[in-house]
């Protein structure tokens, strides 16, 4: 009598799998391709606690590719675990937690390893390495006053002081505009 029950348990799960993934269209935020894999690379460069400015652009383009931006900002809520829609926005949350694991130096990793959901994994590391730091603004404007060209081309001696820009563009943050002189340009 109990393998039957147990037989049930089994036809009822492997039916709510089945109907959940009915529900997913590939245009869903849910849905995962089937070469989608924890393994997969979706950036290249490994954060290390530098440039984090550059890493956090390309995890949000590459998110957004593959349709999965609203589970970090929020948009794609989580379910309640009596909805269909609940074991699709599970295994998502748990790729796209992978993805940015992966893509996380060792140590970084570690320290957010255990965070509950992709949304507030990529909260915690906002907070950590999001915010205007003085010291890193100062390392930055001083790497860009004694850049030289040296002995490199000219394509990338630019490729550096323009990263190196970009950084600091984003390391600073200024006050919103209210006196209305920034809508003329």
């Amino acid at each position: 009598m109990s393998s039957t029950g147990n037989s049930s348990n089994v036809s009822s799960d492997s039916t709510t799998s089945e109907s959940a993934l009915s529900i997913v269209e590939p245009s869903h935020p849910l849905y995962l391709y089937p070469l989608d894999s924890p393994g997969t690379v979706i950036v290249a460069s490994i954060f290390n606690g530098l440039g984090y400015g550059s890493w956090r652009q390309g995890m949000l383009i590459a998110l957004s590719c593959k349709n999965k931006i609203g589970l970090i900002n929020g948009t794609v809520a989580k379910p309640s675990t009596n909805l269909p829609l609940y074991e699709a926005w599970y295994w998502c949350n748990d790729m796209v937690t992978a993805w940015i694991l992966n893509r996380l130096d060792l140590e970084i990793r570690e320290s957010v390893m255990y965070t509950e959901s992709a949304q507030k994994l990529w909260k915690e590391i906002e907070q950590r390495y999001g915010k205007p730091n003085g010291t890193k603004v100062f390392q930055i404007r001083k790497e860009i006053s004694s850049i030289s060209q040296g002995s490199s081309n000219i394509a990338s001696y630019f490729s550096r002081i323009k990263k190196l820009w970009d950084e600091l563009d984003f390391s600073i943050t200024y006050p919103p505009c209210v006196c209305g002189c920034k809508e003329g340009f």
